[in-house]
């Protein structure tokens, strides 16, 4: 008999396995996922694929419905708008429990490093879907940097799963890569971001407490308004959307 532990690491394993195919487009939104022929595939029991699905439920990625089971989550523009509320919300704050307390000096060379490899990969001469890679994976480790700092656990799960949210695409066009996704973003609108994170740096630096709260809020919803429009949503909700590949990782 397979101890809790065995059967929670499984379990673990069958989530992230189809919290991958989802985010990577793999699973539809509208899915139908069934118990057994996931066991029969994933080669495991019946009983973490059902604890993964209950997982992945409470995620939000996937709804229940009575005597149909599972199914993978349709998202709509309004989710992604309201994702990036609430992380502008958290992520403030997290700016807020830094600036009470204080950068220490390695905290500002950590952050003043990270950005200055951002300004590097801004200023390259070429901007093709690898640099762009480059910068959405920069980015995120910047905005996690700040949140590690901001020392609140609590804080930081809230913040990752509003981040574990797939992208939005026009179902008229063509399927969209992590690649295509990050090209969303011109180099001329990663300039203007990477500035901004060099605000919000300085605030937090001085201790400014309120300025470097606003920046990042503002910071956020700047990033989210962007997004929505490279998508095609516009700034009201639109129809005939559906979810493709991607995390919400920018701003």
């Amino acid at each position: 008999m397979a101890s809790p532990e065995s059967s929670r690491t499984r379990a673990l394993s069958v989530a992230d396995v189809l919290r991958n195919r989802i985010f990577d487009g793999e699973i539809p939104p509208g899915s139908h996922l069934m118990e057994v022929t996931l066991a029969q595939e994933l080669g495991v029991s019946r009983t973490p694929v059902r604890d993964a699905l209950a997982r992945l439920a409470d995620e939000g990625l996937l709804t229940y419905q009575p005597n149909r089971g599972f199914l993978v989550r349709r998202f709509q523009p309004k989710d992604v708008r309201d994702a990036f509320t609430v992380r502008a919300a958290l992520e403030s704050l997290g700016c807020r429990l830094i600036g009470e307390r204080g950068l220490l000096h390695p905290e500002q060379e950590r952050l003043a490093a990270q950005l200055e490899a951002q300004r590097q990969v801004l200023h390259e001469q070429e901007w093709d879907a690898q640099q762009a890679l480059r910068w959405q994976d920069m980015n995120l480790d910047f905005h996690y940097t700040l949140l590690e700092l901001a020392d609140n656990d609590w804080l930081t799960d809230a913040v990752r799963r509003a981040r574990q949210l797939p992208i939005i695409f026009d179902s008229k066009s063509r399927p969209h890569d992590q690649a295509a996704l990050a090209l969303l973003y011109q180099r001329d609108h990663s300039r203007q971001a990477l500035a901004e994170h060099y605000r919000i740096v300085d605030a937090l630096a001085q201790r400014e407490v309120g300025r470097a709260e606003a920046l990042m809020r503002e910071h956020i919803l700047t990033n989210r308004d962007v997004l929505v429009r490279a998508l095609g949503a516009g700034p009201s909700d639109a129809a005939g959307l559906a979810v493709r590949a991607g995390h919400a990782v920018f701003g």
